[in-house]
């Protein structure tokens, strides 16, 4: 028998499939130079999600974003769009206001709930009161457990309203965020919104 080292296949999507299953997207990024990094595109349902997990808490909570990854090529270097379509909060957890660990059952979770084209781009965690930045801890974790070209992490501060996003090992901004966008298909309209406790409200 013969052992071959081989880097697992992921499941990125074509750009082209952008273009039809989501056009409203793909001309944003057509507005986007590819200099400027990735585009995030955060679905309604995700949101909600995240929304009612970090609702006027005073103790730090997170959780695992899923979603899609359009790329150029087949490789994670090349990704252009991650669609967050999931949020999984952390029900095993340990926490303070300005500390939080996640349990590996949040990850059995989302492993659980992927769909066939989806896979776990991300993290999500709270910073109620304090502004939504990336502390240094929150780089490491970003380095460590969230590498990839297409890693994002997403920061809120629910008690002020605040949130902010950042992207692979680096923990970099984004070129662009499309807060509220439905489902799947062709007719899909990209709303810009702005996080905010409950309903997000139009920039």
């Amino acid at each position: 028998m013969r052992w071959t080292e081989q880097t697992p296949s992921l499941p990125l999507q074509a750009l082209a499939a952008l273009a039809e299953r989501a056009p409203d997207l793909d001309a944003l990024l057509r507005r986007l130079d590819r200099s400027d990094g990735l585009l995030i595109a955060v679905s309604a349902a995700a949101i909600e999600t995240v929304a009612m997990h970090l609702a006027a808490h005073d103790e730090e909570l997170g959780g695992l974003l899923m979603g899609e990854v359009y790329a150029e090529g087949n490789q994670a270097s090349g990704s252009r769009v991650v669609r967050v379509t999931q949020a999984v909060r952390s029900e095993d957890f340990a926490s303070t206001g300005v500390s939080l660990r996640m349990e590996r059952g949040v990850w059995d979770e989302a492993r659980r709930r992927l769909g066939v084209q989806e896979m776990i781009v991300g993290w999500y965690h709270s910073h109620p009161g304090l502004g939504a930045f990336f502390s240094d801890t929150d780089r490491r974790t970003q380095r460590a457990f969230f590498p990839h070209a297409y890693s994002v992490g997403w920061v809120v501060d629910p008690l002020r309203g605040e949130s902010a996003w950042f992207v692979g090992p680096d923990s970099v901004s984004p070129a662009s965020i499309a807060y509220g966008v439905t489902g799947g298909d062709a007719n899909d309209g990209v709303r810009m919104l702005q996080f905010s406790v409950g309903e997000p409200a139009d920039r």
